[in-house]
C-alpha cells in the first residue's frame, strides 16, 4: 500500500514583535533559502503581514521544519526560530507560532494548510 502525498501550502507570515525595529526576514528549508524568491529579504515590523504563497509535497505523516532568519549586513545572519509543519491530515488553514532559537524578543506566526 502506497502512502498518500499531501500538499502543504504556506500562505502568510505574521510579525507580532520584531527582533529589531525592522527585521529583514527570509525563510529557509533544508538549509536553503525558500522565500522570498526574487529578493534577499522582506522588511517586517510590528503588525506586518507578508504573503508567502509557496507549496511543497510531503508524504502523509511527514513534517517539515521552516526556519526564520534575519538578514544582517555587518555580521552573520540571525536564526530567529523555526516552524514545524506536519502533514498528518488534510485541513486548515492553520497558524503556527515560531519556536524561538534564543532569548530574543521576536514573535512570528505562519499561516498554512494541508491539501
Amino acid at each position: 500500500m502506497q502512502i498518500p502525498e499531501y500538499s502543504i501550502k504556506l500562505h502568510k507570515l505574521n510579525c507580532y514583535l520584531p527582533d529589531e525595529a525592522t527585521d529583514e526576514i527570509y525563510l529557509k528549508f533544508n538549509g536553503k533559502k525558500l522565500w522570498p524568491k526574487n529578493e534577499a529579504y522582506v522588511s517586517m515590523n510590528e503588525g506586518s503581514v507578508a504573503e508567502v504563497k509557496l507549496a511543497t509535497t510531503l508524504l502523509k505523516g511527514a513534517s517539515i521544519v521552516v526556519e526564520v532568519w534575519e538578514k544582517d549586513t555587518l555580521s552573520a545572519d540571525d536564526k530567529l526560530g523555526r516552524f514545524i509543519l506536519e502533514a498528518d491530515k488534510i485541513g486548515g488553514p492553520y497558524q503556527s507560532d515560531m519556536i524561538k532559537e534564543d532569548n530574543g524578543k521576536s514573535k512570528y506566526s505562519l499561516e498554512w494548510e494541508v491539501c
